[in-house]
């Protein structure tokens, strides 16, 4: 869904977010998935040494968010409104998980989208739903 150029323009405008900070990255497929690499590092570690579980809600959110902006268009604010998640799998303690978001239902103000979260042997860790609440931007 997302080319080369897209993914390094959404890369660039994580400088600074929590995005950035979870280390997530956008990698460009040639299909109607949005895919969003994560480290697993210490930084969406919990106590235990495995990847928290609102962190798989963030990195989701963030693959979810960037489908929608890519569908509705640069004219368009996204807010996420809903995200539920289930956890299927310990995660490991290391390597890089992948999100991949796919487009369920697009509406003219509500996307949904179906996301998981899957280890580097393609395990799926964790499943979400995502709900977008897509606004048109208006110039006042």
């Amino acid at each position: 869904m997302l080319t080369q150029e897209e993914c390094n323009l959404l890369n660039h405008h994580t400088a600074g977010t929590m995005m950035q900070a979870l280390g997530m990255t956008f990698v460009p497929t040639d299909d109607d998935a949005v895919v969003v690499d994560m480290p697993i590092s210490p930084a969406c570690r919990q106590h235990q040494g495995i990847v928290h579980g609102g962190a798989y809600l963030a990195l989701a959110e963030t693959a979810a968010g960037a489908g929608s902006i890519h569908v509705a268009g640069t004219d368009c604010s996204v807010c996420g409104i809903e995200v539920s998640g289930n956890h299927l799998a310990m995660s490991p303690t290391e390597g890089v998980v992948r999100a991949r978001a796919t487009l369920l239902s697009a509406g003219r103000t509500i996307h949904v989208w179906n996301v998981d979260i899957a280890d580097e042997t393609g395990q799926t860790l964790s499943t979400a739903r995502v709900v977008n609440r897509i606004n048109k931007v208006t110039d006042n």
